[in-house]
């Protein structure tokens, strides 16, 4: 199990999972073809040393690519990055402000970029080299959504309301105080309507 699924709450479900984009493994490749053209130029000891670097590379990019986890909750954005260093992320998809994307042309190209993440308390988190940031932030945005409707759903939606004798003002029908004046306009030791002076 990884860390989204051992930081899942009950009754919170993975909607949407992405992970750092194959271009980590870039500089692993650039140096193994620098080894292949030193081993075809007949520098074989050049080659050997840039087959290591290479593979050094390759297994620091795939550390980097095994250890990160990018998830969207039907509650909360997970994000964690590092092995040894480790950088996490759980934050309420109420309290996410914004999603920012960030992409150059080649992440354009190949579908890559970094996400910022803004919460409401000021915080803006970047993590670079996520594969289809577009996604996640649509998918995020998504949620948010979902969510801010069903709190919406659970106001009531016809409510009975009058004027309040003293301020003319619109209160609910029920209301025992007026929430503009402050007056009672219901007796709180018989319950009967109260009317005003004339």
């Amino acid at each position: 199990m990884g860390y989204v699924e051992d930081s899942l709450m009950p009754g919170e479900n993975v909607v949407y999972r992405t992970k750092l984009h194959w271009t980590v493994y870039g500089g692993a490749v650039g140096l193994g073809l620098i080894a292949l053209i030193s081993v075809v130029a007949s520098v074989a000891v050049v080659g050997a040393f840039f087959l290591a670097l290479a593979g050094i590379a390759a297994l620091v990019a795939y550390v980097a690519v095994s250890s990160s986890e990018f998830a969207v909750t039907n509650k909360r954005v997970l994000i964690k990055v590092g092995w040894l260093n480790r950088r996490s992320l759980e934050i309420l998809l109420s309290k996410v402000e914004g999603i920012g994307v960030e992409q150059g042309v080649s992440g354009k190209i190949l579908g890559y970029g970094t996400i910022v993440v803004t919460g409401t308390g000021g915080t803006h988190e970047r993590f670079k080299n996520i594969n289809g940031p577009f996604e996640f932030r649509k998918r995020v945005q998504e949620q948010a959504s979902t969510i801010q409707d069903a709190g919406r759903s659970v106001l009531p939606t016809g409510r009975e309301e009058r004027e309040c004798p003293y301020c003319a003002e619109r209160i609910l029908a029920k209301a025992r105080v007026c929430k503009h004046c402050g007056r009672e306009r219901v007796c709180k030791h018989c319950g009967r309507e109260v009317q005003p002076l004339a």
